[in-house]
């Protein structure tokens, strides 16, 4: 039985969640995974269902128990107050996370969609890292291990011996993101890559009562770092001294804030927005 609930941080890819969870753990007794993102766990028993969409009814009781032991293991192992965890494909089956850890703190993170397809897309592009790809095999359950090594080579050597610069996916896979692939151009698959991880968390977040959900935008966090770590902690039910929030918080930046309007031409930011802004006026952007 764990000693307190997880906190588990939902959003779409490139959208802080690695900056959020990895200030978090910088606290004492908050603890994650020493890779980026355990999704080989979060799809066990479904690792050949054909998207991160997940059904709740998959959330079998075997998968629950199996995926609640993960972090129960990983909290016994570290002497964890709080297990923290961020996998970006749960911001499109939240109502899945959710039957599995009805009592978890939800942080829900949003980011101007139209800055998050820039860096969405350099990922799609990012060369082969060894180091990076053996910690999260790390957390693969064992049965499951040929499986995804082979997919995961797979997607690296179609990249080597396609005329495409782009792997075949990266980051949470949509229902139809294969069609996508196929017909559009990368920024527009970014642009519906983040578009549906919106949407589904949107919908989904209506079933989880509001004092389990904390709401922060990329935006505001980095616009005011320690005023919002404030708030998160609070969330947690904890609290820093003023040095230590301003030491967890130094290296944030707002640099990348409105990065689309350097990144793309006139033809491409109509495109973009085209797809963006009906979800972004949804979460409260002004779409400016």
């Amino acid at each position: 039985m764990m000693k307190n609930t997880p906190i588990i941080i939902i959003g779409s890819g490139r959208s802080g969640t690695n900056m959020l969870r990895d200030i978090i753990t910088s606290i004492d007794g908050f603890e994650t995974w020493d890779c980026d993102e355990i999704n080989p766990i979060w799809r066990y028993g479904n690792r050949e269902y054909p998207t991160d969409e997940l059904p709740v009814e998959n959330a079998t009781p075997r998968v629950k128990k199996f995926i609640r032991s993960k972090f129960e293991q990983l909290q016994k192992n570290t002497k964890a107050e709080y297990v923290v965890e961020k996998t970006c494909a749960n911001s499109l089956r939240l109502n899945y996370v959710y039957e599995i850890f009805p009592d978890a703190k939800y942080v829900i993170i949003n980011r101007d969609g139209r800055d998050v397809v820039p860096s969405a897309m350099k990922r799609w592009v990012s060369s082969f890292e060894l180091s990076y790809t053996l910690k999260k095999l790390r957390y693969v359950p064992l049965k499951d291990l040929f499986y995804y090594v082979s997919r995961f080579g797979m997607n690296r050597v179609k990249k080597i011996f396609s005329k495409e610069a782009s792997l075949s996916f990266w980051g949470p896979l949509y229902q139809g993101i294969d069609k996508d692939v196929a017909s559009l151009t990368l920024m527009e698959v970014c642009a519906n890559q983040w578009k549906h991880c919106a949407e589904n968390t949107l919908q989904h977040r209506k079933m989880i009562s509001k004092d389990q959900i904390f709401d922060i935008t990329y935006e505001s966090f980095v616009a005011r770092p320690e005023e919002e770590m404030k708030r998160l902690l609070g969330f947690f039910g904890t609290s820093l001294s003023e040095d230590k929030i301003k030491e967890l918080v130094t290296n944030v930046s707002t640099k990348s804030v409105g990065s689309h309007k350097k990144k793309f031409s006139e033809e491409e930011l109509a495109t973009l927005e085209q797809i963006t802004l009906p979800t972004l006026k949804k979460l409260g952007y002004q779409g400016e």
